[in-house]
């Protein structure tokens, strides 16, 4: 029988519970029942603020997904979702060795996966996804100076989700701590989104058709996947070692004595340099401007493309940028051609020849002389190369070594991103390395402040190479390989668009009297204010040296589009294909188009439709045409670059 204790005590407690609650006893379990509401919503903050910012980041893309690429992206949306709550969960469990894992890795996600993310967009104007992330395996170092030039963007981009990573699984646990049955459940979940995302292909939705978390953490999963395939797209990302066509000897044939120092810059774009000989305005480019008052400028010279390797392949061989990566690699380059001839030849950098794999590209190039960044400098960046001015002042030292006629090539390359400046030499201010928004101003002026510098380097060239006895017989050919966005379109830098920012760059030729004849100054002059590519350039050279007509060189010129300025270039009715993605060097992101005089068809992985304009009316790009002004483009570009970048 219970004792007459144990019924005394169930008689109190039958009475309290009946007892109303008192007015504070109320406000404690309601404040209780507020702080889990709280709890439990902040779980949802990542995943909402995620699809949130990705929505008003690009609502122009995404509303142009089709019905397989919105269901693709909502799921991926879900999956981002059922992964950031689970960790969260998991994080905010009072004791034991998977909170801190999950904490761990919620923290390295929202560093990777939001914040750098985040950055990449801002200065590309598209995340990255597999394809970047397969490109940027084998630029590392680069891009490790690059974001180290950049740290002040990279860190306001990337703390602030970082914290919040830190933060929030600790207030969850104070407002609402999970319980056990929870994190098992999150456990699950959150291996099973982490599968969905790493290894379901993102090729199943649009182009760029998955919320960031999840894009970032697809392309890692394709990375392994491709590592563990051995997948050969991982090793043929760029320019490998060469096996060269032999050309036979041949004899040159100039119609004029004359030698050519080829004069090459990196990422200097048009709209940043002197436009007229002699202008007293001149602000970017005065050096230069002052050592050849009489050059010969052509004002709508166009790169066909807007990344280095790119580029070097078509001015050096002459071949267009969509030819196979074979081709590129067996097909001879200009020191090659001049070797047969039995000329004289050079090849002077300050790029660092680790870059982009230049040094095995280049690698057994019979050239009389040369010199590259690592032997002006003991550690010369990957990015910016040696100085300028060094290497120039070698060209002076050196090119007395060389027997006329003969042709040097003067590779630049200080004007590429973080920009070298010296401030003693710096007009352009205030200027600074930053390239995320609100920096505008000051990454421009950088810009502009490396370009004049480097032009302090080519006046000294060009007066220097006029006072010495063979001056008089040299003819000074100065082009840039690409050109430079500086968020005119949103972005920073180059290989990521077509517009005229990264392609339409300066190219001049400064001749002597007797140099060029009659005939081929007037083609030259005649070209001024034409459009024409940098397909055109190769040609011109082994022109002023006399081997364009060679017989036995016929077979090789051939495969060449492109035509010889000296003789009026290439017709103007003549279709250029522009590209950042060959076989030769995968892009990181999707773009190619073409262009026929000054009509111009461009896209990328971002856009939703081909992009038509009229450059010569509308220079700056802001006024679209209808796709029916460049419908005959429209076949040219999307089958010599396999169908739409979008």
């Amino acid at each position: 029988m219970p004792s007459r204790g144990s019924n005394a005590e169930a008689d109190v407690a039958s009475s309290d519970s009946a007892l109303p609650l008192l007015p504070c006893d109320q406000r404690l379990r309601t404040l209780a029942r507020v702080r889990r509401r709280i709890g439990r919503t902040l779980l949802l903050l990542a995943p909402l603020a995620i699809a949130l910012a990705d929505a008003v980041r690009r609502p122009g893309h995404l509303g142009h997904f089709g019905t397989r690429g919105l269901v693709f992206y909502g799921v991926s949306v879900l999956v981002s979702g059922a992964l950031w709550v689970s960790l969260v969960v998991m994080a905010a469990r009072k004791r034991g060795l998977t909170r801190w894992l999950a904490w761990i890795t919620l923290v390295v996600l929202a560093g990777f996966a939001l914040g750098a993310q985040s950055y990449t967009y801002a200065r590309y104007m598209a995340y990255m996804d597999h394809q970047a992330v397969l490109v940027g395996t084998s630029m590392m170092p680069s891009i490790g100076q690059q974001l180290w030039s950049d740290r002040a963007t990279f860190a306001q981009t990337v703390l602030p989700p970082v914290l919040v990573a830190l933060l929030l699984p600790f207030i969850v646990r104070t407002l609402a701590p999970p319980r056990r049955r929870s994190t098992h459940i999150a456990k699950d979940f959150a291996v099973i989104a982490l599968l969905c995302a790493l290894f379901v292909s993102p090729t199943h939705g649009a182009e760029q058709g998955q919320p960031p978390d999840v894009m970032y953490l697809a392309a890692m999963g394709q990375l392994s996947r491709a590592r563990w395939d051995h997948n050969e797209t991982v090793e043929r990302v760029h320019p490998g070692p060469r096996s060269p066509e032999p050309v036979p000897d041949v004899r040159a044939r100039p119609h004029l004595a004359r030698n050519v120092v080829f004069v090459l810059t990196e990422s200097v774009r048009a709209m940043s340099v002197c436009t007229r000989p002699g202008d007293k305005e001149c602000l970017f480019t005065p050096y230069s401007n002052a050592a050849a008052p009489n050059r010969i400028m052509l004002h709508q010279m166009r790169s066909v493309d807007s990344t280095t390797a790119i580029s070097l392949s078509v001015l050096w061989s002459g071949l267009p940028p969509d030819e196979s990566r074979q081709m590129m690699h067996s097909a001879p380059l200009l020191w090659e051609y001049l070797h047969a001839a039995q000329l004289d030849s050079a090849y002077w950098t300050s790029q660092n020849m680790l870059f982009g794999n230049s040094g095995a590209w280049l690698g057994g190039i019979p050239m009389s002389r040369t010199v590259s960044a690592t032997q002006l400098e003991r550690e010369p960046s990957l990015e910016v190369g040696a100085d300028d001015g060094k290497l120039v002042d070698y060209v002076l030292g050196d090119i007395g070594q060389l027997r006329e006629p003969f042709t040097g090539v003067v590779h630049l390359s200080n004007t590429h991103f973080p920009y070298k400046v010296d401030h003693a030499f710096a007009p352009f201010l205030p200027e600074d390395e930053a390239t995320g928004p609100g920096y505008e101003r000051e990454i421009r002026n950088r810009y502009h402040d490396a370009v004049h510098l480097q032009d302090r380097a080519v006046g000294r060239l060009v007066e220097s190479i006029r006072s010495r006895p063979e001056g008089a017989r040299t003819i000074i050919v100065y082009v840039s390989d690409h050109g430079e966005q500086l968020r005119e379109k949103g972005a920073v830098g180059h290989t990521g668009t077509l517009y005229e920012e990264e392609i339409r760059i300066p190219f001049w030729i400064d001749a002597p009297r007797g140099t060029l004849s009659e005939e081929e100054e007037r083609n030259l002059r005649a070209l001024e204010n034409r459009p024409v590519t940098t397909l055109d350039v190769f040609p011109t050279v082994l022109d002023l040296m006399g081997l364009l007509d060679e017989p036995r060189l016929a077979p090789f010129r051939a495969r060449m589009p492109g035509e010889s300025l000296l003789r009026g270039g290439s017709p103007p009715d003549r279709a250029a294909f522009l590209t950042n993605c060959t076989e030769l060097w995968a892009c990181a992101f999707k773009n190619w188009g073409a262009i026929r005089g000054s009509r111009k068809l461009i896209g990328n992985q971002a856009d939703h439709a081909w992009n038509c304009f009229d450059v010569e009316s509308d220079p700056e790009e802001h006024q679209p045409l209808p796709i029916e002004a460049c419908g005959d483009l429209v076949q040219v570009a999307e089958s010599r670059g396999h169908g739409r970048p979008f």
